[in-house]
């Protein structure tokens, strides 16, 4: 499997609300499962990929020598499996679950290994209800704004539109509904990207990572494949398939929240933003624009549980890797 079939497989492996993680090899325990990779792939350079699309790493195993202060909480699902054969782990945590990429001791060399693990997650505040109808939160700006919020998600982060040319024609006609209009002057005006080093968007033409309708594929190809188990992505919504009704993912954090729209063909146009968070807890449903969503995200302290305006990350933006860099201050 090459660098892009592995971080399918992992990112199929660490959608909230996956089931039991039982790996195939012979001998390993069930917890966790060994993603297959290619002798082709370069460990430097996977590393590096799982680091732009999971954050910071932890470095459990190096040079052979494990570090001493690993435990459960810390990433110690991740070496369970290999005992001494470990000559390097780094692992990051993305929700309830441990992604794990290192070499083992192969002959005279070796080999590259991949794996997910479950992992204890922080607890959540969230209600046990499977779906919660959210109101509209308290407003954070004056009565009289009448500024659309794609505008003040610009103006909250200094950015000056690029005026990407998308072809939305074709990608609707594959979906075979219509995106939300504020999603495109979204898409439009960013590309794909990280807010506040932390909140990323699904664009159009990004890279792969940050490309909503590759990962919308790659999602539909993870919902199909069982090769690595029986994984719900998005319980109790299946992915949308053209002609029915389900979530699209365009944003996540790296904490493992997930930004949706329900999708159903039957009500073109309708796209209610679905949001989750890490634990994984309830879906939350939000009546409102994507574009307000992510303004209240980003800069109201009181949306919770997804504001992050608490945390004081700041109101940045970075377009992802392979996108448009020609954004500036406005």
């Amino acid at each position: 499997m090459d660098d892009q079939g592995l971080l399918e497989a992992v990112a199929s492996l660490v959608r909230p609300g996956g089931r039991e993680l039982v790996c195939g090899r012979s001998g390993h325990a069930a917890g966790h499962v060994c993603v297959t990779v290619s002798d082709a792939v370069d460990l430097r350079t996977l590393r590096a990929q799982f680091s732009r699309r999971y954050g910071q790493l932890r470095n459990l195993v190096m040079g052979g020598c494990t570090d001493p202060k690993v435990t459960e909480r810390t990433g110690l699902p991740l070496l369970a499996p290999f005992g001494g054969e470990l000559a390097e782990m780094r692992g990051w945590a993305c929700g309830d679950r441990w992604i794990g990429c290192g070499a083992v001791r192969a002959g005279d060399g070796v080999r590259v290994v991949v794996l997910v693990a479950e992992r204890d997650a922080p607890p959540s505040d969230a209600p046990p209800e499977e779906v919660v109808r959210v109101a509209s939160p308290r407003r954070v700006t004056p009565r009289d704004d009448r500024r659309p919020w794609v505008r003040r998600v610009l103006e909250l982060t200094g950015w000056e539109p690029l005026g990407l040319s998308v072809d939305w024609a074709e990608i609707e006609k594959e979906l075979g509904v219509p995106l939300p209009a504020d999603y495109k002057e979204l898409a439009e005006a960013f590309g794909g990207g990280v807010f506040s080093e932390s909140v990323s968007f699904m664009g159009c033409g990004a890279g792969v990572s940050f490309d909503l309708p590759a990962q919308w594929r790659a999602g539909l190809r993870a919902a199909r494949d069982g090769t690595y188990g029986s994984v719900s992505a998005v319980g109790p919504y299946d992915e949308y398939t053209p002609g029915g009704k389900g979530v699209v993912t365009w944003g996540s954090t790296e904490w493992a929240d997930q930004y949706c729209w329900l999708i159903d063909a039957e009500r073109p146009g309708h796209c209610p933003v679905l949001a989750r968070s890490h634990d994984p807890g309830p879906w939350y449903r939000y009546d409102m624009s994507t574009s307000e969503f992510l303004y209240r995200v980003l800069a109201d302290a009181g949306f919770r549980p997804f504001g992050i305006a608490r945390y004081d990350l700041g109101a940045t933006f970075l377009p992802g890797s392979g996108g448009p860099s020609g954004g500036r201050k406005l």
